[in-house]
């Protein structure tokens, strides 16, 4: 919902005060005092409220909406911040495989996305379809990396196959050359090209 009270008219770094003012314990009738000296909330004050300056109520109904919203806010960035600081020791962890990382991040923000009230002028079918793009990017990203974890598998099938075959050729060479002299006897050169067509070596 649009808010067009006294305080949501104030400037953004103003209301940012006021939040981590009210965060920190500190009573309305300190903080409307306080944003009572200050010229630009005076000048607002006259301009678009008769001159009429902040009071305790207003900030209490700040307090029941703008203020919770912001709380919201504050809460899903610092999930944001928890999920890339878990991320990156994932990250670390797997070997810096980033494509694990961006997945976490991305399935955070879709959770945290999930998890937000729409706002005024937040369109519904919009942000659906934002997170329908999200999803499908992660989807992507996701068979990626899959794809590439299979050829990793399937390449290190193939290099041991290939030390298994240079294993067996060197047995297979040792043994040939032991039937060349066995107990000092020779070998026909027929007997030994027969042998080196067997083993496939020839």
């Amino acid at each position: 919902m649009t808010r067009n009270g006294k305080i949501a008219r104030l400037p953004q770094p103003i209301r940012e005060q006021i939040n981590r003012r009210l965060q920190n314990g500190e009573e309305g009738k300190q903080i409307a005092e306080w944003l009572n000296t200050l010229p630009e909330v005076t000048a607002l004050m006259t301009a678009e409220f008769d001159g009429q300056p902040i009071n305790e109520p207003n900030l209490s109904r700040w307090k029941l909406g703008g203020y919770r919203d912001w709380e919201e806010q504050q809460e899903a960035l610092e999930a944001v911040r928890r999920f890339n600081a878990d991320a990156a020791e994932l990250s670390q962890e797997a070997g810096g495989r980033l494509g694990d990382r961006l997945a976490l991040c991305l399935t955070a923000r879709i959770a945290i996305a999930l998890r937000q009230t729409p706002s005024a002028g937040d369109d519904p079918a919009g942000q659906l379809d934002r997170l329908r793009r999200l999803c499908a990017d992660l989807a992507k990203m996701r068979k990626g990396d899959h794809n590439a974890e299979w050829l990793r598998i399937e390449r290190g099938k193939l290099d041991l196959d290939l030390k298994k075959h240079k294993e067996a050729v060197a047995a297979r060479k040792r043994e040939l050359e032991d039937l060349k002299n066995p107990h000092g006897k020779a070998v026909t050169k027929e007997a030994w090209e027969e042998l080196e067509r067997e083993l496939k070596l020839a």
